[in-house]
């Protein structure tokens, strides 16, 4: 049997999943990475050749496809070390041109395909008495943005379950832990869905929605490598035992604690100013 950890990561086929496979696999770990779409997955698979990197089809939403790609890894290893739950996307638009399938499809990848994964590896952890657990969670999920209400609903309901977890299955030798990026250079943006009435002509949210776009994007232009955050995943793999929580950038770290130490009135007065119209009434 192999002696090297094990690691799994879930929506590896591009951005911060797929940066980490790669960093992971070349720092000696058996990294199985996910995808969900095989025609998006060519670049894991070219990873494979020269690499302990292994392509493994799996949808996050979808319990029989998790369970079949963990008993995979399980009938190969006999264990998994570590688990990055990473798969996750944007739901973008203003809370009044979401649809409820907006919200659901967000949580669904979100939340409930994190739960799914780990559910499915936690039991073999806990046999083999270890096991290390790394949500990727954001600094949306202590700092709402007003247009991105569902993506930091859920972030927010990552950091309550990775707080919750680490707790219950510290008792096992689990390790769990939350890594909250701020902005990150990846195709995020790009890649965005946009609620089912966010474009409609009939949306009241318009002209603040282009206004977030545009922030959006001039946020996105001078976001930090996905290097960094990379680092700090390897960082998290290597620390015994890990800490909660692992920030990114140094204005990740002033977000966080300025957002607990301000009162309310005046945090949202300091928002008020990066979005002016939300202020006042019109």
């Amino acid at each position: 049997m192999n002696s090297r950890p094990v690691v799994l990561v879930t929506g590896a086929n591009s951005g911060i999943g797929l940066a980490c496979a790669e960093a992971i696999a070349r720092k000696g770990y058996r990294v199985y990475a996910t995808y969900r779409n095989p025609r998006k997955a060519g670049h894991l698979w070219r990873l494979s050749r020269s690499l302990p990197l292994f392509p493994l089809l799996m949808d996050v939403n979808r319990t029989p496809s998790v369970q079949k790609a963990v008993s995979q890894i399980l009938k190969k290893e006999k264990r998994v070390d570590a688990l990055i739950n990473n798969a996750g996307f944007v739901m973008a638009g203003f809370w009044e041109d979401l649809s409820d399938k907006d919200v659901r499809d967000q949580f669904e990848t979100n939340v409930f395909g994190l739960l799914r994964v780990s559910r499915a590896v936690l039991p073999f952890m806990r046999k083999q008495g270890s096991g290390k657990i790394l949500n990727i969670g954001s600094v949306a999920g202590f700092a709402a943005l007003p247009g991105l209400g569902a993506y930091s609903a859920t972030k927010f309901a990552v950091n309550s379950i990775t707080e919750a977890l680490r707790m219950e299955t510290r008792p096992w030798g689990i390790d769990v832990t939350e890594i909250n990026p701020g902005e990150i250079q990846t195709s995020v943006v790009q890649n965005a869905r946009l609620g089912e009435r966010v474009k409609s002509p009939q949306s009241p949210y318009t002209p603040f929605t282009k206004y977030f776009e545009n922030f959006s994007k001039e946020r996105f232009e001078k976001a930090a490598p996905v290097e960094k955050l990379v680092g700090v995943v390897l960082k998290a793999l290597e620390d015994r035992p890990m800490k909660r929580r692992y920030l990114v950038k140094l204005d990740d770290y002033f977000t966080y604690y300025l957002r607990w130490l301000l009162p309310d009135a005046l945090w949202e007065w300091g928002l008020g100013i990066m979005f002016p119209w939300s202020r006042f009434p019109r």
